[in-house]
């Protein structure tokens, strides 16, 4: 199937908890509802976004110290403040500015996952789900969440 990336809006004390006992991340991600509000999975377009964010010189690091090819590797905590970082950053930079450095073939050449670069469809999803991320961020921001992420 391959990683796909999420992120999952956490109160304070949940992240207290994970950094106590990381393996209780796992069991607070199966828990969680939050029913009616954006969605923090950007599937499998986290590679192509980490390419055009560098490409842009967006400072926005998605991946951070994950490794998406460990299975369910540890997650991670971005804390209220970094989401609010990211989440204006994100903002002010609109997916137009990002999309001036699609370069389909130095993907396929960087192994940029997934291989998916040459196709009609491919410039879309990448779109929505960087606009959907933006979205999610906002949400969290506005209620000063700390959000966790990691490969599923």
């Amino acid at each position: 199937m391959g990683p796909v990336l999420a992120f999952h809006r956490i109160s304070e004390a949940d992240a207290a908890r994970i950094t106590a006992d990381a393996e209780a991340a796992f069991d607070l991600i199966e828990a969680i509802d939050h029913t009616g509000e954006p969605v923090g999975d950007i599937d499998k377009s986290w590679d192509g976004l980490r390419y055009l964010l560098a490409a842009a010189k967006v400072d926005v690091d998605l991946i951070r110290d994950l490794d998406p090819w460990a299975g369910d590797g540890e997650p991670r905590i971005w804390t209220a403040h970094e989401v609010s970082a990211a989440a204006h950053t994100l903002t002010a930079t609109p997916f137009a500015a990002l999309a001036e450095h699609f370069a389909p073939d130095d993907m396929d050449d960087n192994d940029v996952y997934p291989d998916i670069w040459d196709t009609d469809f491919c410039h879309e999803y990448l779109r929505e789900h960087y606009e959907g991320l933006v979205e999610f961020l906002m949400y969290a921001s506005a209620r000063n969440s700390p959000v966790l992420s990691g490969f599923e």
